[in-house]
């Protein structure tokens, strides 16, 4: 019978196989809720939220956590924390995307619970109200720079689906992890590249295999992971334009079923 339990790290590494030394196929972050499957010695064979399925080692999850009311999600792409037993302690940091339990909070700190039981404060945050194609677009490039890590879910590195899925989850938004999950998602509607709006979703292909995705800034330009989350363009003559995506645009969706314009 499978059981539930929870990431007790800022970020946590996924493998293919019960080893270290097994392909990162995702990550997951603080506090998300995993089912546990087997176990193999010191690892276990979890499900993810999305449906993800990896190996993680024991040290990375709790079973059995406290249940708590009140939540926020992390925008920032880096946001330190210290824990308050201990407040001579350096700060450490979560990750952009992170939900986190709220205990109590102020105009400049947010008291937040830890999966091991402590106290922790991290800086007060802006809350967003409204799922936007402006605020999506705002937190994606909160996120240039961000180096290109296979398997990457998080602020200290992404992989393409990565990337789009984390952004996307922090306004609210659910989809699946991969590309080629990401594709078949049945909220999104497909539509002409040219009519791409800031937000909606490229999918890119070699040989009619969907190998990329990104969202769209509207006017040919994309922001997306590739070697590190950056700005780019599919039109010939812009700055910054990429001939290889401009060649494998593969469908372009549109993501006003999950949006305000």
């Amino acid at each position: 019978m499978s059981r539930k339990a929870v990431i007790s790290t800022a970020v946590a590494s996924i493998h293919r196989e019960a080893r270290f030394s097994s392909e990162m196929v995702t990550q997951a972050l603080i506090w998300e809720t995993v089912e546990i499957l087997k176990e193999e010695r010191h690892w276990y064979h979890i499900r993810q939220e999305d449906g993800y399925e990896g190996w993680i080692y024991r040290f990375y999850i709790i079973e059995n956590p406290q249940s708590f009311a009140n939540w926020i999600i992390l925008k920032d792409r880096f946001i330190p924390f210290i824990t308050t037993h201990n407040k001579t302690s350096e700060d450490r940091f979560l990750s952009f995307g992170s939900r986190i339990p709220v205990i109590e909070e102020d105009t400049q700190f947010i008291s937040i619970a830890l999966p091991d039981g402590k106290l922790g404060k991290i800086p007060a945050q802006n809350s967003i109200t409204l799922q936007s194609r402006e605020q999506l677009i705002k937190l994606a490039k909160s996120l240039l720079g961000t180096p290109y890590i296979w398997g990457g879910k998080s602020s200290y590195g992404f992989d393409c689906s990565g990337f789009v899925q984390l952004v996307l989850s922090t306004i609210g938004i659910s989809i699946a992890r991969d590309t080629g999950m990401q594709v078949k998602t049945d909220w999104i509607q497909e539509i002409n590249v040219n009519e791409a709006k800031q937000g909606d979703l490229l999918f890119f292909a070699e040989n009619k295999q969907i190998n990329h995705v990104g969202f769209s800034l509207g006017e040919g330009k994309i922001i997306h992971c590739s070697g590190e989350v950056k700005i780019e363009s599919i039109n010939e003559g812009d700055a910054g334009f990429n001939q290889y995506l401009s060649q494998s645009i593969f469908k372009t969706y549109s993501i006003s079923a999950k949006v305000v314009d």
